[in-house]
Order: structure tokens, then sequence, then C-alpha cells
């Protein structure tokens, strides 16, 4: 008996249609047919209306049989079809139970393949469609050379986070659910191989667009973007709407727009700057939190002389250097602090 719902299921839950089924299980049969009889002269029949699956034996009418499998006697087979003569070919029910117990393991292990391999076909077809996105999942291991597996919902298929797609030192406990962004799908013999990242600068401006409306709605655009995974990003945005304040926008009240941000991934830091098409005040909105004297533009180079005070250089320098380097990183120019004094003295870094 064919289960239709059970038909039905597979068709919603896994996305594989039922003609599809239905041909895996008329190859499946045919195989234990052939691994019980030796021939290749089955034939299966399926009524969907009944839930019925039949199988034949499709033998020639002779006047002597030399083969029991692929012929039948005139006799034997008018009892299956009156108008049967020599010549004719006549279909014979075989009971599956007729099939013996190393077939029906070979059908069972065919129509698992079959069906897992559609399934990694369909997933691939999926994913592929959807490189740049986010998807949402649970931490299934921490691999040998220090990929993580996570199980991307609803699709049971795994992806891996590569050790420089991973924001260092983050908690990847087994179980936990996490967001990442889909970088590459790629097609193996195992099925998709879909590479996930937390740490790239186009993760954090998915969840930007997921969590501030202004910017899902194009009223305010994000210029560029920067991070160090798990220690500071910075993003610079704009807008054309003069009712708009991008910056206070993308904070929203409090911090809380960008602080959902921050917490999704591993409470890193982030600057949201004004963007400017002028060089000297990107640069200076970008050195933000810290506060510059003066931008000097290095003609012919993409370099720039920022004078600082010594009370805002160290803001400027960042722990590490690391306000400087994502300055520089974000607005395309070779950023050289220059500290200045009450006397005027300078000391360049």
């Amino acid at each position: 008996m064919l289960d239709i719902d059970v038909l039905r299921n597979m068709e919603k839950e896994e996305h594989i249609s039922k003609e599809y089924i239905i041909d895996v299980i008329k190859t499946t049969l045919i195989a234990a047919y052939k691994k019980t009889f030796g021939e290749s002269n089955a034939v299966v029949k399926i009524n969907m209306a009944k839930g019925l699956v039949k199988l034949y034996a499709e033998k020639l009418v002779v006047e002597k049989v030399k083969n029991n499998v692929l012929e039948i006697g005139l006799e034997e087979a008018k009892k299956f079809s009156e108008d049967a003569k020599v010549g004719d070919k006549v279909l014979i029910e075989i009971p599956v139970s007729s099939l013996s117990s190393s077939a029906i393991r070979l059908a069972k292990q065919v129509f698992k393949q079959r069906i897992t391999e559609k399934k990694r076909e369909i997933a691939f077809q999926e994913f592929s469609g959807k490189v740049g996105d986010i998807i949402s999942g649970k931490v299934t291991r921490r691999k040998s050379h220090g990929e993580i597996g996570v199980n991307i919902e609803p699709y049971d298929i795994e992806g891996i986070i590569p050790p420089e797609e991973a924001i260092p030192n983050e908690p990847m406990r087994r179980g936990k659910l996490v967001k990442a962004y889909i970088k590459e799908a790629k097609k193996t013999d195992r099925g998709p191989l879909v590479i996930l990242s937390r740490a790239c600068p186009e993760f954090m401006i998915k969840l930007m667009r997921l969590e501030i409306p202004e910017i899902e709605q194009g009223i305010v655009e994000i210029k560029g973007a920067v991070r160090e995974p798990g220690v500071r990003a910075k993003v610079a945005v704009a807008t054309k709407d003069l009712r708009v304040d991008p910056v206070g926008a993308c904070i929203g009240a409090k911090g809380v727009r960008i602080n959902s941000v921050s917490k999704e991934i591993n409470r890193e830091r982030i600057d949201v700057i004004r963007y400017s098409s002028d060089p000297e005040l990107y640069i200076e909105n970008a050195l933000s939190p810290a506060r510059v004297d003066r931008v000097e533009i290095i003609e012919g180079a993409r370099e720039a002389n920022v004078y600082v005070n010594s009370k805002n250089y160290p803001t400027a320098l960042g722990s590490n250097g690391i306000n400087v380097m994502l300055a520089s990183k974000l607005t395309g120019y070779k950023i050289h602090l220059i500290e200045t004094s009450e006397e005027g003295d300078v000391n360049e870094s």
C-alpha cells in the first residue's frame, strides 16, 4: 500500500515532488526484482487514487518455456489474458513478499540514496540563490581544523564557519543559536557546502538592515563598513532626506538599535559616523569619537596628515591603533596621526 499522506508530507517538507518519489519507488522495485530473479523484465504500476503499488513480470508467450522468468506458456498465459497468443507479452503480478530479503534491503538503500541525492540537489539550488542572505542555525560541533559546524534551519544542512570567518574568542558552545551570513555555496558529493561568516562587514550590514527600518526602506544608505571582528567596527551612513539624522536613526533611542546589532556580534563596538564626499570631513568623522584639530590631504597620494591634540590623541589612535586603522580602511586614506601639544611640538606616528 502506498501512503499518499507520506508522499504529500515529503513534497511539502522536503520540497520533493510526488512524481519524483513515485519514479524512485519504481526504480527501487525494479532493482529489487532484478536482484531476486536476475532479469530486467519488471514493470511497476502505481495507482495514486487508491494508493496501490503493484509489481509485475512482463513475460513472452511461447509454445515451449525455456526461461521461467522471461517466458510463459500459452495455456498459463490465458489465465491472465484470455486473448493471449504466442508472441504476445503478458504481465504477471509478483507479490513484493516474494522478493528476497537482500533485494528488499537493496530497495530501501536505493530509495534512501535517491531521496538524499535529491534533497542535496534541492538544497544546493536553494542556497546558491541565497548567497548574501542571513541564516539562523544551531552550532553542532567544532571540527579538527577549527571550523564551526552550524545546522541551518529549517533545511537540516550543516554550514561551515571557517576560522577566518569566525569572531575571535566568541563562545560557540554546541546547541547555541546563531545567525550567520551565507558567503558561498559549493556543490560537493556530500551535498552543498555552505560557507558562513560572522566576521565579514556584510554580515553586520545585513543585521543593520534587519534592525533599522530606515536602512531597509532606503531612507538611510550605508556608504561603507569595516570591522575588526569581535573588537570594533565603523559604519558610514548618509541620507538625502534632510528631515532624517542618519546617525541617530542607526543608533536609535538610548542606543537600542545599534546595541541589538552589537549584541548579535559578540558585543563588538560599532561606531556609526556620518559620510561626507569631502575627504577632509570624512576622515575627521571616521576618527570619531576623537576630536581632531585639522586634516591635511597630501596631494598626489591617498594619504592625510591629521593633527590631534594630546588630550584626544589616545582616542584617535585607539587601543593598539585600532581606531586610526579602521578609519583608514573606511575612508581609503592612509592616515598619519600627528600629536600636537600646547607648546606646538608634534609627534608623528
